[in-house]
């Protein structure tokens, strides 16, 4: 449910802060019913549903009726990219980044940087989006990661061969978690480029 509650906002095209302003709730208990660490009462159900214009039902997983999928994989208009910022968006040519609205930029995992004005194809998700069968629990938060010594890495990638390479378990450091032949992933891309587990995922 958490994942419709994130796509219907996404849908609607707005940040986490201005939705959770305009449902009544604040930021952290927003967050906290996108990744399931809350959940919503009935009224805060029917508020996101009316103000999203999306039913309950989809809001509960219950019909793919206004599902917005297919609306993401068109690509942007690159004016509404400062209303994503802080959020994950793929560009054709080099992959995931983060929204910067502040700087007007996006911010690449290898450190690079596009500035808005120049930005082309870019996607809320990868034109030929595919994953692996997902674990069948949530995912750590990222406070949870850091907390761990030892967690289960499950790529973000439409690449299925590199996330099959990829997954596996890491260790974790202070900004990232490294597996046993120092492949890495960086928190400052958690939830874009990676998610993490505290059990081995099932195959």
């Amino acid at each position: 449910m958490a994942r419709q509650y994130k796509l219907a906002r996404k849908m609607k095209g707005i940040a986490l802060t201005a939705a959770a302003k305009e449902l009544g709730v604040t930021q952290p208990t927003l967050s906290g019913w996108e990744s399931e660490r809350k959940t919503p009462s009935i009224e805060g159900l029917i508020r996101m549903a009316k103000f999203y214009g999306v039913t309950t039902d989809f809001l509960l997983g219950l019909t793919a009726d206004n599902d917005p999928r297919p609306d993401w994989l068109r690509p942007i208009a690159p004016d509404i990219l400062p209303v994503l910022h802080e959020t994950p968006v793929y560009v054709l040519e080099k992959g995931w980044a983060f929204v910067d609205a502040v700087e007007k930029q996006l911010r690449f995992a290898d450190g690079s940087l596009l500035p808005v004005a120049d930005v082309k194809n870019v996607f809320l998700l990868p034109p030929a989006y595919t994953l692996t069968n997902p674990p069948d629990r949530p995912p750590l938060g990222k406070n949870e990661v850091v907390s761990l010594d030892e967690v289960w890495v499950e790529p973000i990638s439409s690449d299925t061969y590199l996330r099959e390479q990829l997954r596996g378990w890491y260790q974790v450091r202070a900004h990232y978690v490294e597996n046993k032949v120092g492949q890495r992933f960086y928190l400052d891309f958690y939830g874009a480029k990676w998610l993490a587990f505290s059990e081995e995922a099932s195959d």
